[in-house]
């Protein structure tokens, strides 16, 4: 049960963070990144192991790639401009030091 929230909650605060992220820069990429790190430290420090908080940020990195890459329709929701590619370098910056920080 532990691994399906983790996984929900990866996938949650993923999406959240792509539609935020352009809202109206660079606050709403400020919210993403702060939400992004806050939601998968919080997991660890639910459930006390770092196992959890990788599961959250693989669920997180899957709507990422997801909404990066194009669709049925040709729509893409982070664009490789300037703002997309912030978002992809502090978003995975953020998730690595919310993995690295202890659990306790």
């Amino acid at each position: 049960m532990k691994l399906l929230v983790s996984l929900v909650v990866g996938f949650a605060t993923g999406a959240a963070a792509v539609f935020l992220h352009h809202l109206a820069p660079p606050f709403g990429i400020a919210i993403a990144i702060i939400g992004t790190f806050t939601a998968i430290w919080s997991v660890g420090r639910t459930y006390g192991k770092r196992r959890f908080k990788i599961i959250a940020a693989l669920g997180w990195s899957v709507i990422f790639f997801q909404a990066s890459t194009f669709g049925a329709g040709k729509e893409i929701f982070v664009q490789g401009d300037n703002l997309g590619n912030a978002f992809f370098f502090l978003s995975f910056l953020a998730l690595t030091i919310a993995i690295a920080l202890p659990t306790n």
